[in-house]
């Protein structure tokens, strides 16, 4: 279905899967809700980590998609191997387990150009196809940065091989056949010890899903061994999972996936739950107010500070004027982020101002949800945030740089610009 604005009908997919709107957003692909709509939402339960294998046998046991999936990989070029898929248990818990069995023992490495034209020459439906791409372009990326190379000159040995080349293929596709929702993950377990790689020992987590995981929350020291696989944690990041508390949600599903590995007193399972978001239902998170009292600091400075603070991973800046000791007027430096941006925020702070000392507390925060979609109109591009608010109705904002940008260039006013952003949206 053709629309005015530009956003493509993603048509629905069974199970109950409602109507969703994808539309580009930068690198990512931002889902937009149509009023009235339910979204739809996983979220990653990564008690003993994640690997290729175990992502796939999760979503296969939340799918019951097996027929399906053996019929779409017949479209990989790629022989030689068997696919297996059993139940399984792990310390009492059952579940899925997926197996890519070999027929040879001898395993091919590849390079990035290579599985990349080989998923293109593919018959596999074409988000998945597409998705899978991304996955190893950012393991590439990855293994680019750890080794002091460029992603097309990386070479693959245990990622490259048609086990995981399988497990990729195989896991986008069953992700799209869910409808390519919205992802959250728990905190990670960061493993311990070593692990063996073609290259030889490499420490816990491997520095491959540390590059492609920055920024996640960790759990270090956690679990025997690597627990959090690269081709894991490419998928986690091509799936775009958020590492936010989830939403509230109505849970539809429960997908358990089974490791190969015995961990010892530890179930080696991966839970995928599939869930509805509630109408109007509201997140929570946990953030850090930081605030300095500052009457001795010429406010220009303050432009660069507040730069710096964003910069540093600041959620938001604020100065407000007040009145300090001896009637000095002054400012209050008021500052969100998250906690374990504290130190680096903190940083910049001392560095930038006169501040000689921070005061700090743990906020919760209930927060509306939000997404963020790009609106065609005559006058240019303008992406949009939406919120939706309790009652479930939604109220979008255009970005403000968007809108200063066609003013500056005389094409409306900032009254013409809003009402036809909100006409378009509204279609």
């Amino acid at each position: 279905m053709k629309r005015s604005s530009g956003i493509v009908e993603q048509q629905s997919f069974p199970r109950g899967q409602f109507l969703r709107e994808v539309v580009s957003f930068g690198e990512d692909k931002i889902r937009v809700i149509k009023p009235g709509k339910m979204s739809r939402v996983l979220y990653f339960d990564c008690f003993s980590g994640i690997a290729g294998d175990m992502t796939c046998a999760a979503l296969l046991a939340l799918t019951g998609a097996e027929k399906e999936l053996r019929r779409v990989l017949r479209g990989l070029p790629v022989r030689g191997y068997s696919l297996s898929v059993e139940r399984a248990s792990s310390s009492g818990m059952a579940g899925t387990r997926v197996s890519v069995k070999l027929s040879a023992r001898k395993t091919t490495s590849r390079h990035l150009p290579e599985i990349a034209s080989l998923l293109r020459r593919s018959k596999i439906p074409a988000g998945a196809r597409d998705r899978a791409i991304l996955c190893f372009e950012l393991l590439a990326k990855a293994e680019a940065k750890v080794h002091g190379t460029t992603k097309d000159k990386v070479h693959f040995h245990e990622v490259g091989a048609t086990d995981a080349i399988v497990d990729i293929a195989s896991a986008c596709f069953l992700f799209e056949l869910l409808g390519a929702p919205d992802v959250f993950c728990s905190s990670l377990p960061g493993g311990s010890g070593e692990a063996w790689s073609s290259h030889g020992k490499i420490p816990v987590p491997g520095p491959a899903a540390l590059a492609l995981l920055n920024g996640a929350p960790w759990r270090f020291g956690e679990g025997d061994g690597e627990l959090v696989t690269p081709t894991g944690a490419a998928l986690l990041r091509a799936f775009h999972a958020s590492f936010e508390r989830p939403p509230e949600m109505i849970v539809r599903g429960v997908g358990i996936g089974v490791g190969h590995k015995e961990i010892p007193g530890r179930a080696n399972i991966l839970r995928v739950m599939e869930g509805e978001t509630v109408p109007g239902g509201q997140s929570r998170d946990r953030v850090l107010e930081m605030e300095a009292n500052i009457d001795d600091m010429s406010p220009q400075r303050f432009e660069l500070l507040m730069e710096r603070a964003f910069a540093a991973g600041a959620l938001d800046v604020a100065v407000l004027p007040a009145t300090m000791k001896k009637n000095r007027p002054g400012w209050v430096l008021r500052i969100l982020c998250p906690e374990e941006r504290l130190e680096i925020v903190s940083s910049a702070v001392f560095s930038l101002s006169t501040a000689i000392g921070l005061r700090y507390h743990v906020c919760d925060r209930l927060k509306l949800a939000r997404r963020m979609g790009t609106v065609k109109t005559r006058f240019g591009s303008v992406r949009v945030k939406e919120a939706e608010l309790p009652d479930g109705s939604k109220r979008p904002v255009p970005e403000y740089d968007d809108v200063r940008r066609i003013v500056r260039a005389g094409k409306a006013s900032f009254e013409e610009v809003a009402w036809e952003v909100a006409r378009k949206w509204r279609r």
